[in-house]
């Protein structure tokens, strides 16, 4: 008798040590899967005006989505005017941001459905990549994806980084 308790009590741990492998794979999959979705590069270039107006040269003429002023006293404009009455598919929200402390700029692809996981919550510009224009902003991926592709954000923080972000 005990030995079929025993042999119960193997099967059932063999059982919760399989479920703990297969989800620790699944999360590591995941992760990696994450961080190939998601494209960074820093580059330090001495010619920064030059790079950004690179970047800049398809949205000549284009007024950014938002605009922040880093003056304290005025708030964000968001350009509802430009929004359209049907929602356009994003596949891509990208941004280009000079770290003036140290010298270099960094460029960041999100996949568009990573933005829509934040469900119709604000998006939050205040993060870890250091620029912060002391505002929380009141869009959402809906309302970037009624904006469309183009330009969505073009301005210099308080401490002199430039972020340039706009939707594919």
């Amino acid at each position: 008798m005990a030995t079929k308790k025993t042999n119960w009590l193997l099967i059932i741990l063999g059982i919760v040590v399989f479920v703990v492998i297969v989800g620790i794979a699944c999360v590591v999959g995941f992760g990696y899967y994450m961080y190939r979705q998601m494209g960074i590069s820093t580059t330090t270039s001495g010619n920064l005006e030059q790079e950004f107006a690179d970047i800049r040269a398809p949205f000549q003429g284009q007024v950014p989505y938002v605009e922040i002023s880093i003056d304290e006293d005025k708030t964000p404009v968001v350009h509802h005017e430009l929004e359209k009455p049907n929602r356009t598919s994003l596949t891509r929200l990208r941004m280009a941001i000079y770290d003036e402390r140290q010298h270099r700029i960094v460029r960041l692809q999100i996949p568009f459905w990573l933005v829509r996981l934040s469900g119709n919550k604000p998006i939050n510009l205040e993060s870890s990549s250091g620029f912060d224009p002391g505002v929380r902003l009141t869009i959402t991926a809906e309302d970037l994806e009624r904006h469309g592709p183009g330009l969505v954000l073009d301005t210099t923080g308080r401490r002199g980084e430039k972020v340039l972000i706009w939707a594919e």
